[in-house]
Order: structure tokens, then C-alpha cells, then sequence
């Protein structure tokens, strides 16, 4: 006859030993993933710390379910969990506000819908991109398409691969690849006269 918990005595894992242990996950990857989320939401703290906490409890949920690859990367994991939470609270947004075709997010193009959030600079108290970024390079970061926004993100920012950020955006490698060369190019543009007066070039 088995018991609760029994299984432990032959190997298993059990419920109490994954909570533990997506706890532990938890703690060393908060930081991070607030980071993030920070800079996906322009610096809406309050924004910011639901998507983190939403990206645990669904992805506590999905480990539980054994949908987590044991010898991944955790954070890239969590990251596409939260990435998939913050598209689909645009999508809705941008649907409820402006009533406009949010397709361009997932299709990358240069044109986006209308911004309908105050701009980061605008937000009391908020770091932009936690120092990392000034103004001018915020700015220009934030002209860009939803698409492409998130690819730099990911990619140049927050350090995942290119594999990674495909995982989290569910696009193919080649998407991230085309999309950060545009993205690349586009804020090259925007930057180069404000590059030559800030460093005198």
C-alpha cells in the first residue's frame, strides 16, 4: 500500500521536494525577471511586479506538469512564461484601447499601433532601463515596433541567445536574427547625429 509522500523512500520527487525547489528558482531568478519586466512595461513597477508573479504561478503550474526540461535554463524558461504574458496583455490593451490591428506585434514591422502609454520619461521615479540607458537611447528604443522592441530586449539587454529569445517570443531563430539586423539598423539611424554631439565624433 503506498502513502503520501512514500514514493521519496524509492528516489522520487515528490510535491513538497518541486516546491522547494521551484522556490529556490524563484529566489535566484526574481531579480531578473523584474528587470525585464521593468523594461517590457516602460517602467510600470506596478505592472512590472504582477507580470513576475504571474510568470511564477503559471510557471509553478506548468513545472508541477513536468513541462519543464530538467538541465534547461530556468530563466529563459520563466522569460518566454513572462514574454507570453506581456504579449498577450498588449495584445488585449492595444485591442480595448485603439481597437487597431495588433497583428504588427507579432509580425515585427517597422510601422507599429499608436503608443498608447505616457512615455518612460513621464513616469515618476522610473530608472530608465535601470541606468543601463539614457534618454535619448530609451527614446529611440521605444519608436521602435513591438516586434523588434522585444528581440533587443531580449537579445542585447537582458543577454539571452538567439535561441533563447526565439523560445521566449515562439518565433523561429531566423525571425530573431532579421528582426534584431532591422532593429540594429533602425536605431543606428536614429542615434548617429545624437552619437556625434554627445561624444563629438
Amino acid at each position: 500500500m503506498e502513502f503520501p509522500g512514500r514514493s521519496a523512500a524509492r528516489g522520487d520527487v515528490t510535491r513538497e521536494d518541486r516546491r522547494a525547489k521551484f522556490a529556490e528558482v524563484a529566489r535566484t531568478h526574481d531579480a531578473a525577471l523584474l528587470r525585464t519586466a521593468r523594461r517590457l512595461t516602460s517602467g510600470d513597477e506596478d505592472r512590472a511586479q504582477d507580470m513576475v508573479q504571474e510568470a511564477f504561478v503559471r510557471g509553478y503550474d506548468a513545472y508541477l506538469r513536468g513541462q519543464f526540461v530538467e538541465g534547461t535554463n530556468w530563466r529563459a524558461w520563466l522569460t518566454r512564461i513572462m514574454t507570453n504574458t506581456y504579449i498577450n496583455d498588449y495584445r488585449r490593451r492595444r485591442k480595448w484601447e485603439a481597437d487597431v490591428d495588433v497583428e504588427t506585434l507579432t509580425r515585427g514591422g517597422e510601422t507599429g499601433p499608436p503608443d498608447t502609454h505616457a512615455p518612460p520619461s513621464e513616469v515618476p521615479g522610473t530608472s530608465l532601463l535601470s541606468g543601463i540607458l539614457d534618454e535619448e537611447l530609451e527614446k529611440a528604443l521605444a519608436s521602435l515596433s513591438e516586434g523588434l522592441r522585444l528581440c533587443v530586449l531580449l537579445v542585447d539587454l537582458e543577454g539571452l541567445d538567439y535561441a533563447e529569445a526565439a523560445a521566449s517570443l515562439s518565433i523561429p531563430i531566423g525571425t530573431v536574427r532579421s528582426r534584431l539586423s532591422r532593429a540594429r539598423l533602425l536605431l543606428h539611424d536614429r542615434l548617429v547625429e545624437y552619437a556625434k554631439d554627445r561624444y563629438r565624433i
